[in-house]
């Protein structure tokens, strides 16, 4: 059965990463300002130079050139490559320097969750387990497979409360998508008061679907970690049937630790708004440097909902997962498919593997590397703890 669903998720990458290659513009095509037969004749060429100055030039596959100055009206469409060609390096440089603001922020969010736990470890290796983490995302299934390894790493050498400091990576998790996801729910609150559900009714169905996923995590965590809920559903009693020493009673120990610490837990909250607005200006900045006419309310809407849907575990690091999404989105906002596209795959390699990377040496440096393959035997739910 494991090798059954592996061979479904890597069909469903495939599938995602067949539907994307079928669906992008390869090459250059420039849209003429005339309108014949209620549509605009499409030249089919190539951009010479940058085809976001003002001086560009088209050069047809009939060999006809074209410039700026004389179709001031034309709409560009850049192909895949060249718009990775034309890519702005200073844009580039800010988005993935914000991405580096986000991994440090994040280490220390989970610094401050694991002292909830009564854990102590130094911000040092908490950011390294966390660049550890992001290299092991490349090749772990989903956006958030690393963080097996992270759970993993962060108990080595413990003899106590291996299950606090294995869970407190899951309520890391958990607490920085509740903020992303947040912050979506804010912007989509903000295009409805200005009026901008009426050329776009898909904001109203993500506001409607999204305000009852995060009302269903707030309801669900209230009643879960309230003692009075839990006497009145007999969680306890419930709880009570299991072995003392066996994975569900520890996992709720852990997990039911963080309602006696709430200013940590408010703490981690807190700092996970600006963690999560570096990581959409960094996503923003990368379409920008691609010439994406995206603005920054749009990129705060498509960046939580798209890094959400990633983290579900269908193909290593996401890859399939987002571009479509991001391509869809990308095209209702008018920007074009084929541009979220190659934003996506600019935002991936930068973030994904650039700073994969950059974990991959921490890794490779550290005193406690692992093989990904052995993560799960070295887990909490099937080692003493």
């Amino acid at each position: 059965m494991p090798r059954l669903g592996l061979l479904l998720k890597l069909a469903v990458a495939a599938a995602l990463v067949w539907y994307v290659v079928g669906q992008v513009q390869w090459h250059d095509e420039l849209a003429l300002p005339v309108v014949v037969d209620g549509e605009r004749p499409v030249l089919v060429g190539r951009f010479e130079g940058d085809w976001k100055s003002a001086d560009w030039t088209f050069v047809a596959d009939s060999g006809r050139r074209l410039a700026a100055g004389q179709l001031p009206a034309a709409e560009l469409r850049p192909g895949f490559l060249t718009t990775l060609r034309s890519m702005d390096l200073s844009w580039f440089a800010g988005g993935f320097l914000a991405w580096g603001a986000l991994l440090l922020l994040s280490a220390m969010r989970w610094r401050l969750l694991l002292g909830a736990a009564e854990l102590t470890i130094p911000l040092r290796r908490a950011w390294r387990l966390t660049l550890v983490g992001t290299f092991f995302n490349n090749v772990m299934f989903g956006a958030t497979g690393g963080d097996l390894v992270r759970a993993v790493l962060v108990t080595r050498g413990l003899d106590q409360h291996r299950w606090r400091a294995a869970l407190s990576v899951l309520v890391d998790r958990v607490v920085g998508l509740f903020v992303l996801l947040l912050i979506a729910e804010a912007m989509l609150v903000a295009a409805w008061a200005d009026g901008m559900f009426e050329p776009m009714p898909m904001l109203r169905r993500m506001l409607f679907a999204l305000t009852l996923l995060l009302a269903g995590v707030v309801v669900g965590a209230s009643v879960y970690l309230s003692r009075r809920m839990r006497r009145l559903l007999r969680v306890d009693a419930i709880l009570s049937r299991f072995s003392e020493d066996g994975v569900v009673r520890k996992m709720d120990a852990a997990l039911t630790l963080y309602r006696l610490r709430p200013r940590e837990l408010a703490g981690a909250l807190l700092l996970s708004v600006p963690l999560q607005t570096c990581g959409i200006l960094s996503f923003w900045a990368f379409a920008l440097a691609l010439g994406a006419d995206l603005e920054a309310f749009q990129a705060a809407i498509v960046f939580p909902l798209v890094q959400t849907a990633s983290a579900v575990p269908v193909a290593p690091a996401g890859w399939g997962v987002g571009e479509t999404l991001y391509g869809w989105f990308f095209e209702r906002f008018g920007v074009g498919f084929t541009l979220g596209v190659a934003v996506s795959v600019l935002f991936r390699l930068a973030t994904q593997v650039g700073w994969g990377l950059v974990g991959g040496f921490a890794w490779v440096l550290g005193h406690d590397r692992i093989d990904p393959d052995a993560a799960l035997a070295e887990s909490p739910s099937v080692s003493s703890s």
